[in-house]
């Protein structure tokens, strides 16, 4: 698959990452803490925001294909797009995107789901991840802004300074196949290494797609 990072590209980066903690601090213990700090919350967020898989060179999706873009919100805030198709009808996407108690079998970064309240315009859930020894909690407003078409999040309390994201359905391509785009923004308080995080979340991505294809096809 063109345009994944390969192993000298993140080694790369973590060294210039590496550098900057240097400059910011001449204790080599403090920097040895942050780089490790950073490792392993860009590990959970391998887990929590799904990754990607990058598409053919020509940028063009192919029904199995996953692609990936980096985009920039309104404030300013770095996140990822990933487009994608289901073989399914709308109804049976927005219920897989929306089963609460079944969430946990699709996003295997989730360790706890508590949903606060819902209704038809949305539904306020409490989230627990955890990632090695360290363990995340969050609360989103999940808003139905177009059903069937249109899901919003965003932060509300717990870990992290930012989240936001949405999932969207479009007509894809032939009868029964929708274009699946799905964005995320976070901004976790502090830094993370990038390059590491998009590597490993395109292995994790994948996996996700596949278990939600198998979850749609099983009916």
């Amino acid at each position: 698959m063109s345009g994944i990072l390969r192993p000298y590209q993140v080694y790369l980066f973590r060294s210039r990452v590496r550098e900057q903690i240097g400059i910011l601090s001449s204790d080599y213990r403090l920097g040895h803490w942050v780089n490790d700090k950073i490792q392993r919350t860009g590990f959970s967020l391998v887990l929590l925001f799904i990754g990607v898989v990058l598409a053919p060179g020509d940028g063009a999706a192919t029904e199995d294909s996953i692609i990936i873009e980096d985009v920039t919100n309104d404030q300013g805030i770095h996140g990822l797009r990933a487009t994608f198709h289901l073989q399914a009808s709308r109804k049976a996407i927005w219920a897989l995107l929306t089963d609460y108690d079944r969430f946990k079998e699709t996003f295997k970064g989730i360790r706890r789901i508590e949903i606060i309240d819902e209704d038809e315009r949305g539904a306020r859930v409490r989230y627990t991840i955890k990632a090695w020894i360290l363990t995340f909690y969050y609360t989103l407003q999940r808003d139905y802004v177009r059903p069937y078409e249109l899901i919003t999040w965003r932060r509300t309390g717990g870990d992290f300074r930012l989240i936001s994201g949405s999932w969207m359905i479009l007509p894809g391509p032939r009868e029964g196949l929708h274009e699946i785009v799905y964005e995320s923004y976070v901004d976790v308080g502090f830094l993370i290494p990038t390059a590491l995080v998009r590597n490993r979340a395109a292995q994790e991505l994948e996996k996700t797609v596949a278990r939600m294809r198998e979850q749609l096809a099983a009916g």
